[in-house]
């Protein structure tokens, strides 16, 4: 930047006031006896001088990073091919699988975290969502029933109704059986739909088998395990599906902030049910890091819910 600048100057001292960089000077000033410049024989008094300055200005210009905003309007994002979210929406980063999966691994406190390991089952135990069908279509629907079968076939829970579908029909564990839902058994769902011709359709839904599970009130829960799942056959060692089950129950007791809670071991086997006991309460002693005493246990026989381990843990209140 360049330029020229005059300043009128009152009194015999100049003071000048310039930028605090380099530049080159010229400076043609008369003194107070000699005669203007020009040979006009006119004098200046030291009161009025004129002084012309010509410079050349260098400096940096700092330029910090500027990142776009991303509008999120819904007016903007109605305009979606100009919208400036759109790579953001739709191009996540690539990650690898590799990276992915070792990502999910965490750790909490003393114990890793598997995300990518099913939680135990907890109530409703089966959905279903049903068919969308055309209003306007004859015939139309009559009733509808949805049912879910134990292994045998037959039906251990039922519902009913008319006209109209709900949005999706669940299973709460709710068995005329057994009086409710037990692990280790398969479960299977079915829908029949009854059109106004008389004509009736049935689609199958999904099924599960509950290696474990979790149901309850808000103030207790009941946590049962498959002895089958839990311990390797006619052995008192932790199997590897057990203890893959114990890391999400420890995970989950954590979680809730318990400490105290009481084991049963339902069993054919009264010793063998003792010594797994014993086992059980000592791995679990270890992975919480619980208090001598902090777990009360006993063994029974086995019950209508067959050969399980089942813990009652309090929700509610102090532990």
């Amino acid at each position: 930047m360049s330029g020229t600048t005059n300043i009128k100057i009152r009194g015999l001292a100049l003071a000048f006031c310039l930028w605090p960089l380099a530049m080159t000077l010229a400076v043609a000033a008369p003194t107070a006896n000699e005669p203007a410049a020009g040979g006009g024989g006119k004098s200046v008094t030291p009161e009025e001088m004129e002084v012309q300055i010509k410079g050349q200005f260098k400096g940096r210009l700092l330029i910090k990073k500027i990142v776009a905003p991303v509008t999120m309007n819904l007016e903007k994002l109605q305009d979606f091919p100009e919208d400036p979210s759109q790579k953001i929406l739709l191009d996540p980063l690539p990650l690898s699988q590799t990276g992915e999966f070792n990502a999910r691994s965490e750790v909490k406190g003393h114990a890793p975290f598997a995300p990518w390991v099913p939680a135990i089952a907890e109530p409703p135990f089966l959905r279903m969502v049903p068919p969308k069908l055309d209003a306007k279509k004859t015939p139309t629907l009559q009733s509808w029933m949805f049912e879910v079968f134990n292994p045998q076939g037959q039906t251990i829970f039922r519902q009913r109704g008319t006209n109209m579908l709900p949005d999706e029909l669940i299973w709460e564990g709710k068995d005329s059986e057994k009086k409710f839902a037990v692990v280790d058994r398969l479960y299977s769902a079915q829908l029949t739909l009854v059109m106004s011709d008389d004509t009736a359709q049935t689609i199958t839904g999904n099924s599960v088998v509950l290696p474990a599970m979790i149901y309850g009130s808000p103030e207790s829960e009941t946590v049962e395990f498959s002895l089958a799942r839990l311990f390797d056959k006619d052995k008192a060692d932790i199997s590897a599906e057990g203890a893959v089950m114990m890391a999400k129950f420890c995970e989950r007791i954590r979680e809730m902030g318990l400490t105290k809670m009481h084991l049963r071991i339902s069993g054919k086997d009264p010793e063998l049910s003792s010594q797994r006991e014993t086992v059980l309460v000592a791995a679990l002693n270890r992975a919480l890091e619980l208090d001598p005493g902090a777990i009360e246990h006993d063994h029974t026989s086995p019950t209508l819910r067959g050969e399980i381990a089942v813990f009652w843990i309090k929700t509610g209140g102090a532990q």
